[in-house]
């Protein structure tokens, strides 16, 4: 009896032993497996969770940096993220991994690519050229790591690339816009389509109305070139006060348009010569009281020109005529400069 027990045990044991191995093996590629998805969507997230794709990208492409350890990591464009963008395509490194490894951009890979392991990601962005990353890794990096890395990087540099096209379809669509997606307040197009409409009502009723040229000096104050956020909030919001401020000038009725975010035209329905001198009085003395023109720095400079009934003259021809009027009072360092319909 004891023979036969020792014989099962003897045939049992080999079989338990294999089958507890292939479960050991399945539970570590299901952990790694886990791990890989944990990883991939934690890189995701950095990169949407940014202010813009290429600062996401670039802390996303030094988190992986950070937890996987290479011995060089290189973020390069052929075109895409590069300021300003390149006529021609060609290659640029956007960031390296550690910041202190600097080398030139010729041979890049040439020497490392014989003595480490070098895994890839590359993916096309559409009329922008391409994006990748390069990570190199001693020699002795497992084979199973280097192919969930290489997925890793692949599912980042792929996300980053659709982000980047869908930026800059949503750019061309903003630049398209006929208003200010800041403000609100109409470009030139659309407010000079606006004016023009009201010139045959104007020339019916026998009624003028003037164009002013609005323009602030220093209400977006940059001094070294950038601008942190902090400083962006509030220069937003001086303009926005600013925009507040010349439409409780006006009536109702008349347009705010807007050139920039320190220059805006105003159409005044009826302002006559005697009117519109008053209005731009009343602006350039109180700017004070919006937030912006408490600010000594900051001036304001306007332009007028009146338009008489049946005038035959094209709004441009206005606009031209209030902006030599806006610089004869620049020169003069007065308020306020009226150009006469003849003039």
């Amino acid at each position: 009896m004891n023979a036969f027990l020792l014989d099962t045990m003897r045939s049992t044991i080999p079989s338990l032993v294999s089958r507890s191995f292939g479960m050991d093996q399945r539970l570590a590629r299901n952990g790694l497996k886990k791990r890989e998805i944990e990883f991939q969507a934690c890189l995701i997230e950095i990169l949407r969770a940014s202010i813009s794709v290429s600062e996401g990208l670039r802390q996303a492409f030094e988190h992986f940096c950070a937890t996987t350890r290479p011995e060089r990591g290189i973020l390069m464009s052929a075109g895409a993220l590069v300021v300003p963008p390149v006529s021609e395509p060609q290659l640029h490194i956007l960031h390296s991994w550690p910041m202190d490894s600097a080398e030139p951009e010729s041979g890049l890979g040439a020497s490392r690519s014989s003595a480490n392991l070098c895994l890839r990601a590359i993916t096309q962005v559409r009329h922008q050229g391409e994006i990748g990353i390069f990570v190199y890794f001693p020699r002795n990096f497992s084979r199973r790591a280097s192919e969930s890395c290489t997925r890793v990087l692949e599912a980042l540099i792929q996300t980053a690339a659709a982000m980047i096209e869908v930026d800059h379809r949503y750019r061309v669509l903003l630049r398209a816009l006929p208003y200010d997606p800041l403000t609100h307040l109409p470009i030139w197009s659309l407010f000079k389509e606006k004016v023009e409409r009201r010139f045959s009502r104007l020339d019916r009723e026998n009624l003028p109305a003037t164009l002013m040229l609005v323009c602030f000096s220093g209400l977006l104050n940059a001094p070294d070139g950038s601008v942190k956020a902090e400083g962006a909030v509030e220069q937003i919001s001086h303009v926005r006060d600013a925009i507040g401020f010349l439409q409780r000038a006006i009536r109702p009725t008349d347009l705010v348009g807007q050139l920039d975010r320190e220059s805006y035209v105003l159409w005044l329905d009826g302002g006559d010569r005697f009117a519109s001198v008053e209005r731009a009085e009343l602006i350039c003395k109180r700017k004070y009281l919006c937030e912006a023109g408490s600010n000594p720095e900051i001036s304001v400079k306007i332009g007028l020109v009146t338009r008489e009934p049946h005038s035959t003259d094209t709004l441009d021809t206005f606009f031209e005529r209030a902006r030599l009027a806006h610089s004869i009072a620049r020169e003069d360092n007065v308020d306020w400069y009226f150009a006469h319909e003849t003039a």
